[in-house]
């Protein structure tokens, strides 16, 4: 009704007051150039205006010989022109626009919080007729803050998806020792006699700076970096700022440091809190991010500097054999709220809302005095039921009367799911501003594919999740937000579940993973961000290996004919075990990587025993796999990783 989507535009238009106020400097700085020439600083990488004086009489040229009147005027418009389209191209391809900018609200209500500078973005080259700006690049042309997105290039010079496999969760010991150097160097030479591209690793905060504030100790992942480089694999590496032990397949436990630990137990709002008092350890609180608790730091402040002491560490591998690091945002690594942890979960509950410790209240608090609701301040609702509850058990998720689709409904879930959106931006800002273009590395963070009661209207797992707000467009919504952000950050998108199916999926749970994969792929699509994608549970099956090669070059967009040239700018195996390396299992995932080496032809994909069988697979190739596998496999065995 005209009157619902009245309030939801003032409510909107509340909620993006303070970004907007924020980029009001930068919109300001922006137009005045238009109005005077412009350089563009590529060391400093900000621009610099200066101003016109008023036109002499005569002019100079670089040869000193007087220039006529009309002659200089006509090189001054001439130059203004040309200025002005170098600032308009370094620009447009990003704008900033108040609505698409996430909410602090963790400055609102808090004094004691610290704000970030925010670094400036870098701007690729930008080429006329007459005159090339220069600004520095990555090394492998996927550097992160460019306003111009290297999908652009893979689309025309990457042929395959590159393909990488995760290593164990404790591939890296809590002693901070590689847990088992001869299965895993068997495993790499097994990969890249495959095919495989490289491997990605956690490099778990718990273990890095363990014992005490900004003592790092990186040496098993260095001896990690150097292993890969000797096998010719390139490494992932995933910022961990969690827990191990909470998740689904979690096979080991890994804590946070020591030191926050103690913190956390000084002061327990540090911690996600549901409603029944039960605190997470999982991961900070993002209301506590801007908090300096954690011995005179904040938490942001912690992930940049632990970030800045792995570029320093890792220096001579960024861009060759480390290309990129995926900055952790929460539980699995992933930008969500702790809504379905276990044990306190089972598939396919709602989950539960993880807004209950003092910041979180308190910045709720400051967002419903600035819309005038005070009587909104006190929580999450009361009615959304518990982690294993069903939509139609609880008030606040029923279909037909639930309180989802109300004005509150609607201004709690756009606050809880902008406040994950908020967090986000600032570590990923923070991070950034850790790194340069040269180190040719590429940040990304992984949004997770809950795609339980995805079908229905009120999207509660999602919503819980941090990943739904209700009254938003069904292609306008938080994953479109998330996108956004990595747009203007330059951020790879990486998103789970790509071999899912939707009749694989229990019918009472409401799933919908295909419609949820699409809608994601083509967002990213339209916005030119990088996408990349991971399995969400191992698979060996044909079937999944088919779907995901099909998926990868451009199925998963839902079109008929993808767009040309279109895939996936890396996929990632869940992941390398024991199980993997098993006869069968290892010759059905060997030509797995093989079919996802290029795309998938009309006819429908061969199994692997056709594979091993076509003239153009090298038998003795295929064989020399086989017993790498078979090392690896007798590697695990025994000395195995858990």
């Amino acid at each position: 009704s005209s009157s619902s989507s009245s309030s939801r535009r003032c409510l909107c238009s509340s909620f993006f007051d303070a970004a907007a106020a924020d980029v009001g400097s930068i919109t300001t700085t922006t137009s005045s150039s238009s109005s005077s020439d412009s350089d563009f600083d590529a060391d400093d990488h900000v621009l610099t205006t200066r101003s016109y004086s008023s036109a002499p009489s005569t002019s100079t040229n670089n040869n000193n010989t007087v220039v006529a009147p009309r002659r200089a005027r006509r090189q001054r418009r001439i130059g203004r022109r040309r200025f002005s389209a170098i600032i308009s191209r370094a620009t447009q391809t990003t704008p900033i626009h108040p609505t698409d900018e996430p909410v602090d609200y963790t400055s609102l209500g808090n004094t004691a919080t610290r704000q970030l500078q925010v670094q400036p973005q870098k701007t690729t080259s930008t080429t006329t007729k007459s005159k090339t700006t220069k600004v520095k690049t990555s090394k492998n042309g996927n550097g992160h803050g460019s306003t111009k997105n290297k999908f652009l290039q893979n689309k025309t010079k990457q042929r395959s998806v590159p393909f990488f496999v995760m290593l164990p969760l404790d591939a890296v010991t809590n002693d901070n020792k590689l847990a088992n150097p001869h299965a895993l160097q068997a495993g790499a030479r097994a990969l890249k006699a495959s095919g495989v591209h490289g491997v990605t690793v956690d490099l778990w905060w718990g273990i890095v700076e363990r014992d005490e504030p900004r003592k790092y100790n990186f040496s098993a992942y260095l001896a990690l970096a150097k292993l890969m480089e000797a096998e010719g694999l390139e490494l992932s590496v995933a910022l961990s700022f969690h827990t191990c032990g909470c998740n689904v397949g979690d096979s080991c436990s890994i804590p946070l440091p020591r030191w926050v630990e103690e913190a956390c137990e000084k002061d327990p709002d540090l911690m996600y809190t549901d409603e029944n008092g039960h605190r997470s350890g999982e991961y900070l609180s993002l209301g506590a991010d801007l908090v300096p608790a954690l011995g005179g730091r904040t938490p942001v402040e912690c992930y940049a500097d632990l970030a800045n002491a792995f570029r320093r560490a890792f220096r001579k591998y960024l861009g060759r054999v480390i290309t990129e690091v995926s900055v952790g945002l929460g539980p699995a690594g992933e930008l969500r709220y702790p809504s379905y942890p276990e044990p306190l979960w089972t598939f396919p509950g709602v989950g539960a809302f993880q807004c209950y410790d003092t910041y979180m209240v308190a910045n709720l608090r400051a967002a419903a005095y600035t819309v005038g609701k005070p009587e909104w301040r006190h929580g999450g609702p009361h009615d959304g039921g518990g982690y294993n509850a069903r939509p139609e058990e609880t008030g606040f998720f029923d279909e037909t009367y639930g309180r989802y689709d109300t004005d509150y409904g609607r201004f709690f879930t756009a606050w809880y799911a902008q406040a994950l959106v908020a967090h986000a931006d600032r570590v990923v800002k923070a991070v950034h501003s850790s790194f340069a273009p040269e180190d040719g590395v590429t940040l990304s963070i992984k949004v997770p594919g809950v795609h339980w009661w995805a079908g229905t209207r009120a999207r509660a797992a999602e919503t819980t999740a941090g990943l739904h707000a209700s009254g938003r467009p069904v292609n306008d919504g938080i994953y479109e937000d998330i996108i956004s952000m990595c747009q203007r950050t330059g951020t790879r998108f990486i998103f789970t579940c790509l071999e899912m199916s939707d009749d694989e999926q229990p019918c009472h749970a409401g799933c919908a993973p295909e419609a949820l994969l699409r809608r994601v792929t083509r967002a990213a699509w339209t916005r030119n961000v990088s996408i990349g994608a991971e399995n969400a549970l191992p698979r060996y099956d044909p079937i999944a290996h088919e779907r995901m090669v099909a998926r990868m070059y451009g199925e998963c967009l839902g079109a008929t004919e993808p767009p040309e040239g279109w895939r996936l700018s890396n996929f990632t195996f869940l992941r390398m075990s024991e199980a993997m390396f098993r006869t069968e299992n290892w010759k059905r995932f060997s030509s797995f990587v093989r079919q996802a080496a290029e795309p998938p032809k009309a006819e429908a994909l061969k199994s692997a025993d056709d594979l091993a069988d076509e003239s153009g697979a090298d038998s003795g190739s295929l064989k020399q796999q086989q017993e790498l596998a078979e090392s690896a496999y007798a590697g695990w065995v025994s000395s195995p990783f858990v």
